[in-house]
Order: C-alpha cells, then structure tokens, then sequence
C-alpha cells in the first residue's frame, strides 16, 4: 500500500510539472499575442490614416479638377473674342509703336496707328487677364500631378500596412488557438491529477487504517511473551478465556 501510494504521489507531482510547464508555454504565447496584438493595432490605426489621407487627396484633386474645367473655358473664350496670344498681341503692339515712333506718317495714318495701338492696348488688357488663368492652369496641373503621385504612395504603403496588419492578426490567432489546445491539455492533466490524488489519498487511509491494527514490534514482543505464559498455562491444564486462545491463534502459537 505504502509503495502504490508513494508511486500515485510521484505520479500527481510529475503530472504538476508537466501542467506548470504548459502554464509557462500559455503565459509566453499571451505575451506573443499581446506584442502581435499591439502591432496589428498600430498598422491599423497607421492603415485608418493612410485612407484619410487619400481621401483628401482625391477631394484635393476633384477640387481642382472642377477648377481647371472652369479656367479652360475662360481661356477659350478670350481665345475666340482675341484672336491671339498674349505674347503675340505684345510683340504687335510693340511693333506699331516702334513704327509710330519711328517713321514719318501722315495725320490720317497715324490717326489709324494711334486706333489700332489703343485697340491692341484693350486686347493686351484682357489678355493679362488670360496669361494668369494660364500661369493658374499650369500651377493647378502640377499640383494635380503631385496629388496623384501622393495619392498613389499613400495607397501604396496602405496596402503594404494592411498586409503587415493581416500577418499580425494571423500570427494572433494562431497561439490564440495553440493556447485553447494547451488549456484541452491542462484540463485533462488536472482531471488525471485528482484522480491519482485521490486514488493515492484512498491508499493513504487505508494504510493508516491498517497501522492502527497492525502491533507494532514493541507490542509484539510483549504480546509473544503473553501468548507463551498462555501457552504454558494450557498445556499445564490451566483454564484458559477464548480471547486467550484468539491470540494464541493470531500469534501462531495453537
């Protein structure tokens, strides 16, 4: 009994050992998902941003998308009203004043220089207008040309976020379920544990249920030497009670 006891006790700790060592495993994987779970958090939070961002970036260009529209119908009206560029309309003027300057005119023809030279002066008024919708046109397509360039580096790292998102979230939920067959694991090491506590407890009692019966050698000693002068009594003839006789019996002796 001792010994099956003892082999049930030796086998509650060796079953402790493996339980505890399977609780290290989950606390060292809830560390992993916590850091994986921090990391997916963050390229999320960095993937929300990155769409935001966008976003913007393609209301920025519908914005200015509507306002070169706007510009390019400006432009083709002072086009077909003028007839001419703003730098040509310059360099005309500027040659009709060198030849007003310059060159001997009757009163008629220069009457028509000077009409003509306000008339040129008119357009070139208008046409200033013209060269800074032009000067925003091309300011608003290279803006453009930067927002779509920005646009599409923003979707590129946001792909490339979202994936590193979806590694950590895979990553997650692999020792999330490592961890449900570890706690299967512990469950039935706990369930192995009570049964051989209790078997070996059942081996425990019995056992010392057994010593409360059982003399001791002390007592045996004394006991034989009584079971002798019983015995010597007997085959003297003497009178003898039965629990005499039961312990001559117990001890061997009749």
């Amino acid at each position: 009994m001792k010994e099956k006891r003892d082999e049930l006790n030796a086998r509650v700790k060796e079953l402790g050992e493996e339980k505890r060592k399977f609780v290290e495993d989950i606390k060292a994987l809830n560390a992993i998902i916590k850091q994986e779970k921090e990391s997916r958090d963050k390229a999320n939070q960095e993937v929300k941003s990155l769409k935001e961002k966008r976003v913007a970036s393609f209301e920025e260009i519908k914005k200015l998308k509507k306002e070169m529209d706007e510009l390019l119908k400006v432009l083709e009206r002072f086009k077909d009203s003028m007839g001419g560029s703003y730098s040509m309309l310059k360099e005309e003027l500027k040659q009709m004043e060198w030849e007003y300057q310059t060159e001997v005119h009757s009163i008629k023809k220069e009457k028509e220089l000077v009409k003509q030279m306000d008339e040129l002066e008119k357009y070139i008024a208008k046409s200033e207008l013209l060269y800074d919708k032009k000067k925003s046109l091309i300011r608003i397509q290279h803006k453009l040309r930067d927002l779509y360039t920005e646009a599409n580096v923003y979707h590129g790292l946001l792909m490339n976020r979202a994936k590193d998102s979806e590694k950590h979230h895979d990553t997650m939920m692999r020792n999330i379920r490592q961890i449900g067959d570890l706690d299967k694991k512990i469950s039935n090491l706990e369930k192995n544990i009570r049964e051989a506590r209790e078997e070996a407890d059942k081996y425990h009692k019995e056992l010392k249920e057994t010593m409360k019966t059982e003399p001791t050698t002390e007592n045996m000693e004394e006991l034989r030497k009584k079971g002798e002068e019983i015995l010597a009594n007997f085959k003297s003839g003497k009178k003898v009670t039965m629990d005499e006789l039961a312990l001559l019996q117990k001890l061997g002796l009749y």
